[in-house]
C-alpha cells in the first residue's frame, strides 16, 4: 500500500476515534453527538495529514499513471 493510502487510513482511524469520543461526551441528541462527531473527526483527520505533509513525511503527488 502506498504512504498516501496508509495515512489516509491512519487519519481516518484517529480523526473518527477522536470524534466520537468528543460527540459522545458533548452528549445530546443523536444528531447533534453524530454531527460534531463528523466535524471532528474531518479536523483531526485533516490535521494528521497536514502534519505529516509539512513535516515532508509524505508527497500527495502522483503521475498521470497514479503512482
Amino acid at each position: 500500500m502506498r504512504e498516501a493510502q496508509t495515512l489516509a487510513i491512519i487519519a481516518g482511524g484517529v480523526g473518527g476515534s477522536v470524534g466520537a469520543f468528543v460527540g459522545v461526551s458533548i452528549g445530546g441528541d443523536a444528531l447533534s453527538v453524530t454531527l460534531t462527531t463528523f466535524v471532528v473527526a474531518l479536523v483531526v483527520g485533516a490535521a494528521v495529514i497536514a502534519s505529516a505533509v509539512i513535516a515532508g513525511d509524505v508527497a500527495f503527488l502522483a503521475d498521470a499513471e497514479g503512482e
